[in-house]
């Protein structure tokens, strides 16, 4: 199970929602928050879905338990919207999800692009990738994990000015990522040239065998030298060698709505494309 569906990840942001319904249909699992009237899963997380207590369950059990669940929602008169994992977060389980929801009368209401890198593979990343590598290698960056407060706090605020210059603040405010990291181990990286912070990254260990990138970002002042390429492969490497099996870059699009500039990144280093659909009734 990976680790939006788990209770204590639901619990610390149950504030979010306006009620919680946690529903179980012979083994076959969902939890549903409720805002402005209408039921979400995930309601605050990149996407939830149904959990298991077998890692693929029959397609009987799975087609009961989405006829169950369109029944509760009926009898409840209530908008529903799941947005499902992508593949790598357990493909049996996705599939069999999706095709007996939409047996059910859930359509899909958009699909975003998720990028992974399979690390379980050598990495095949672009020839522009190598040449913007290249670049970043030549100034001797440093690439470090963080270890306190502190260097949380310095990659943390390099995201927020990079964010805020671009129009978009971060989703998760430096205190929310602390008070997640009760539930959920976080990681978190810099990467410094001549002793200067440049970049900063959080990523959630979200499955034991996967670790999903949340946030990151630069100082834009230093993109020329492309430390974000030398960053990306770095923590890739670093899960790697730490026999994680993908490194969950996340989507590129929003709501279905593309950005053509991070496919064009992700595309560059090497990613794995899926599907993430969100579904509704």
């Amino acid at each position: 199970m990976h680790i939006f569906n788990k209770k204590e990840f639901i619990e610390l942001n149950k504030h979010k929602c306006s009620e919680l319904h946690y529903l179980d249909f012979n083994g076959v699992s969902i939890v549903l928050g409720e805002k402005s009237g209408e039921l979400y899963s995930h309601f605050s997380a990149p996407f939830g879905g149904f959990s298991s207590l077998q890692k693929t369950p029959s397609l009987e059990m799975m087609e009961n338990a989405c006829e169950k669940l369109y029944e509760w929602l009926k009898e409840k008169n209530k908008k529903c919207h799941i947005t499902l994992p992508p593949p790598i977060y357990n493909e049996n389980l996705v599939s069999l999800s999706f095709y007996s929801l939409q047996n059910r009368g859930f359509s899909i209401e958009y699909t975003d692009l998720n990028y992974s890198l399979n690390l379980s593979k050598s990495l095949q990343p672009s020839p522009n990738f190598c040449r913007d590598l290249k670049v970043a290698l030549k100034k001797n960056m440093l690439f470090k994990k963080c270890e306190n407060i502190s260097e949380n706090e310095i990659a943390y605020e390099i995201i927020n000015t990079n964010r805020k210059e671009r129009g978009y603040p971060p989703h998760l405010s430096f205190e929310e990522l602390q008070k997640t990291k009760k539930v959920c181990d976080i990681d978190c990286f810099l990467l410094y040239m001549e002793e200067i912070p440049i970049a900063g990254a959080f990523v959630y260990l979200t499955t034991p065998e996967i670790a999903q990138l949340i946030l990151w970002g630069d100082k834009r002042e230093y993109k020329k030298f492309c430390p974000m390429s030398l960053f990306a492969m770095r923590i890739a490497e670093h899960y790697k060698e730490r026999d994680f099996l993908y490194f969950d870059l996340g989507p590129t699009s929003k709501n279905g709505i593309p950005n053509y500039g991070l496919s064009y990144f992700k595309h560059k280093i090497g990613c794995e494309i899926t599907l993430k659909h969100t579904v509704h009734l």
